[in-house]
């Protein structure tokens, strides 16, 4: 089989062997896999969590089972979440199951390869769901970056009739956009460069995309929000410069919430008065427990998030250099998706 692997700032493949199942693991062919942000870091960037391994937005089907597998059965449609928390360690017990020691990658080779197994530690704590056939294997990919959206949101209050400014306007930003007014905000704003995907966020009513100067989208968003400015502001981009704006644009005792993966090293020079006199809370957030992942199931498979509109590029996995590509230039995409080679 062929398995995908970094090389500098390209990727390459590798012909490995079909992973041999322990009693207690699975093989699994790989369906579909989204390009993830973070990929891009780890490819063309300079990540904050590096790692080797390339692909993690998963779906497949089982091809083999361990003797000792009884839940499930070769031919089983499934979602991998690669990650799986301890849920018994003093973070997991705080509610930060993504800071677990045990959460790390652990597919093998990695997500993007024509096989890969799915290994005894992920089995034992529940990291798998059978999908329905009314599920796409598209669909199912994209339940990890809308968990990780979920447990974001999580993390924050939310009423009804707030308002939220959202920094990146692709894929991420969004989901962020799709659970915003599933969750009953009302005043749901874009702010991207790139022209394609405002279009996208405005043609499917995702919310407001701004077309405006700074100053001119501040003083809109004054005029907006009595005066206040936005409850909540998510930055869904690498940009960490952007939480200067964000401040701006932020009410007194509002949020920040800093979903974007930052580059290695990253720093920005920032007035905290302004944090501490506007009372801003300011809420990194990484990654997603199996109970945001559950949860992200749970809305795709109910139709109340409509991720697959969001897919606008498929490759098959021996073009994938030209999906990377694709997926970094952002040039007319939304989500880039690899499927199998036919």
């Amino acid at each position: 089989m062929i398995s995908a692997s970094k090389e500098g700032h390209f990727t390459k493949f590798e012909e490995k062997s079909d992973p041999i199942n322990e009693d207690t693991s699975l093989t699994v062919k790989l369906e579909a896999c989204g390009i993830c942000g973070s990929d891009l870091g780890n490819i063309f960037g300079d990540s904050t969590k590096p790692t080797e391994k390339i692909g993690h937005e998963i779906s497949g089907t089982i091809v083999s089972k361990g003797k000792n597998i009884n839940n499930f059965d070769v031919g089983d449609r499934i979602f991998v979440h690669h990650h799986a928390s301890c849920d018994e360690c003093y973070f997991c017990k705080h509610g930060n199951q993504t800071m677990c020691e045990q959460f790390v990658d652990s597919l093998e080779p990695c997500g993007l390869s024509e096989k890969f197994l799915v290994p005894t530690w992920i089995l034992k704590k529940d990291a798998i769901i059978k999908i329905p056939d009314s599920m796409t294997f598209e669909e199912a990919a994209l339940i990890e970056p809308l968990a990780c959206c979920v447990r974001a949101l999580k993390k924050i209050s939310i009423s009804n009739n707030d308002s939220v400014v959202i920094f990146g306007a692709g894929s991420i930003g969004a989901m962020h956009g799709m659970l915003a007014k599933f969750f009953g905000i009302k005043q749901i704003y874009f702010i991207d460069p790139n022209e394609t995907k405002l279009d996208f966020i405005e043609k499917n009513n995702i919310g407001i995309p701004l077309r405006l100067n700074p100053e001119q989208i501040q003083k809109m968003i004054l005029e907006k929000t009595n005066n206040r400015g936005v409850d909540l502001v998510i930055i869904a981009t690498s940009n960490m410069t952007i939480i200067k704006e964000a401040i701006n644009l932020v009410r007194k005792g509002g949020t920040i919430l800093l979903f974007g993966e930052p580059n290695k090293d990253a720093k920005i020079d920032l007035d905290f008065s302004k944090v501490y006199s506007k009372e801003i809370s300011i809420i990194p957030t990484y990654a997603a427990s199996m109970d945001d992942v559950n949860q992200a199931f749970d809305l795709i498979n109910k139709k109340q998030v409509n991720v697959e509109q969001l897919i606008t590029h498929q490759f098959p996995l021996s073009e994938l250099n030209q999906a990377l590509q694709q997926a970094q230039s952002g040039k007319n995409s939304m989500k880039v998706v690899i499927r199998p080679d036919q």
